[in-house]
């Protein structure tokens, strides 16, 4: 088994945005939880079947709803309780989950010693944590039948006032190698295990490569890695997961029961003592701050400053809550100003910040004036495909809020998609 250093990549372009408010990187326990729930903003392209009413008691793994179209597809009970209330939106699609937590079993799967691709697939799918992989292009939870090019594992935060993912996996490396492994039965390519600066997280072989990323924000996206490593276009799909997800799948193997805690950052100038907390999945973002904040009034985001999300929960590709003081300026100059700024579309006006946003050797000018008017075609040919929203929200910081880019982006994408 080769254990040579991981190749090394760094991002000379981007933006670093300098925030109050640092978390300690060292791992507490949180406050105790009430209730957590799903938010429908992280299932957009799910059609719901819900497999639960409201009043039922479930634990900790059972099936909530599924997928009407891809009925494999299933969303499990993160931790045991009452389900407390279900909302539906348009046409139907689920908007909201609740579950009060309380004492309860936990589901059990069988974990063999050995599996095959279908074994390892058909765990995935019972558990629940097939849902943590995303798929590029156009970010959606891949089908169960598909087979991807390459994987990618993303050990690596460089969003400001992030958790460091070394951190959040210090006793679990060998769960997490364990993960590793079942991802390899996933797909005949490579499965990339990007990371920052220090020593590899597992031992690399011929398919599992590590590579090592350094430089400003977005240097820990897994659009910058799939970027470098291996593009996304016409043809090519691949898969991006997270790190803590990849360890939750080395703890099933383990223990037969889906892990429901991970590791977040609460951090941000309206916290009076900026930490990592480990907390359930879909932890109410109410329970977790309270006795945590600053005096006035606070804005609560689930995610990072610059690609958060108002929200009663955390959300389920979200590993930190950001805290800012409410009445801060909303220009460029002051970091909220990316978040909530309303305005009719504005001509996209090149500067430096905007041309290093992406930290990708894209045509980032014609791209984002492409996405600006909707031409669908020019944003494919200059390489969309490659992005998610994420990836679009430093373009947005660098632009003043004046454009919405990762909407437009996200326009464009499922137009792309209805098309395939």
């Amino acid at each position: 088994m080769r254990t040579s250093g991981a190749t090394k990549i760094s991002i000379r372009h981007g933006l670093a945005i300098a925030l109050r408010g640092t978390p300690e990187q060292r791992v507490s326990p949180g406050n105790p939880i009430r209730t957590i729930g799903f938010d429908g903003a992280d299932y957009a392209e799910i059609r719901s079947e819900l497999l639960v009413g409201e009043g039922d008691a479930v634990a900790a793994g059972s099936p909530l709803f599924r997928d009407r179209k891809r009925r494999d597809i299933q969303f499990t009970a993160p931790v045991a309780g009452v389900i407390e209330r279900i909302a539906l939106g348009p046409r139907r699609r689920l908007a909201s989950l609740e579950i009060r937590v309380g004492a309860g079993a936990a589901v059990r799967f069988a974990t063999p010693a050995a599996f095959d691709r279908s074994g390892a697939r058909q765990l995935l799918l019972e558990s629940g944590l097939w849902t943590a992989i995303r798929l590029r292009p156009f970010g959606r939870i891949p089908d169960p039948g598909s087979l991807p090019d390459a994987i990618f594992v993303t050990a690596i935060d460089t969003s400001p006032l992030a958790a460091d993912p070394r951190v959040a996996l210090q006793d679990l490396r060998g769960v997490f190698a364990r993960g590793i492994d079942l991802l390899g039965l996933l797909t005949d390519g490579p499965v990339f295990v990007c990371h920052g600066p220090g020593e590899n997280l597992v031992a690399e072989s011929p398919r599992i490569r590590c590579v090592q990323f350094a430089g400003p924000h977005p240097a820990g996206l897994p659009g910058t890695h799939i970027h470098r490593l291996l593009p996304v276009r016409p043809g090519r799909r691949v898969w991006q997961i997270h790190c803590q997800d990849v360890a939750a799948i080395g703890r099933l193997l383990e223990s037969g029961e889906v892990p429901s805690e991970r590791v977040i950052s609460l951090a941000g100038p309206g916290v009076r003592r900026p930490r990592l907390l480990r907390v359930p999945a879909g932890s109410s973002l109410e329970d977790l701050v309270a006795g945590e904040l600053q005096e006035g009034g606070m804005q609560i985001l689930s995610g990072p400053v610059i690609a958060g999300r108002s929200s009663r929960f955390l959300g389920r590709h979200h590993w930190q809550i950001t805290v800012l003081p409410e009445g801060q300026p909303r220009r460029r100059q002051g970091w909220l100003s990316s978040l909530l700024a309303i305005r009719q579309p504005e001509p996209v006006i090149p500067s430096e910040a905007l041309e290093q946003a992406l930290g990708l050797d894209l045509p980032v000018i014609p791209l984002l004036r492409a996405l600006s008017v909707g031409d669908i075609e020019t944003a494919e040919r200059l390489g969309c495909l490659e992005l998610l929203e994420e990836d679009l929200s430093l373009a947005k910081f660098a632009a003043g809020g004046g454009q919405d880019f990762p909407a437009l982006l996200r326009s464009v994408l499922d137009s792309l998609e209805s098309q395939a």
